[in-house]
């Protein structure tokens, strides 16, 4: 182990050898046992420790108060959540509105997939078409503008 080692383990898990990863705990006190300067290095960092315990922190008895009332600012919601809170209104007289003008629209949907997924015997592969085809060609070229006058 180095001193580099050292220093970051004390940094990361205290001066307390208990706090220390039970893998490397007994080669770090090992090390600490036979290097002067990993022993002052940890006694810093005690005096260190002793020192921040001494602060006292000022009291904010008002502080609580103040960051519980304050106003939240505004949310950046998507656009699928606006459309969401447009179809469904939290309140209840939105709610009132939307909800049986949205269970009228339900056949209305179910036909258009029922529609797509099924032809229901119509199929491009009929021979048909192209008789229509042929039709819808002759009746464009008539003339249909009959002069009454």
């Amino acid at each position: 182990m180095t001193i580099e080692e050292f220093t970051k383990l004390v940094e990361t898990y205290g001066t307390e050898s208990g706090q220390w990863p039970e893998s490397i705990r007994e080669e770090c006190l090992s090390f600490l046992a036979s290097n002067v300067e990993a022993q002052s290095l940890l006694t810093q960092h005690q005096e260190l420790n002793e020192l921040m315990n001494k602060i006292e922190v000022p009291e904010f008895p008002s502080l609580q108060s103040r960051v519980l009332n304050q106003a939240l600012p505004e949310q950046d919601r998507s656009l699928f959540d606006q459309i969401l809170d447009w179809l469904l209104p939290a309140n209840n007289f939105g709610k009132q509105i939307w909800r049986p003008a949205m269970v009228a629209c339900l056949p209305l949907v179910f036909g258009i997939v029922i529609g797509n997924f099924f032809s229901f015997g119509i199929g491009m592969e009929n021979d048909g078409f192209s008789y229509w085809e042929d039709e819808l060609t002759m009746l464009s070229l008539n003339d249909y503008s009959e002069n009454l006058f």
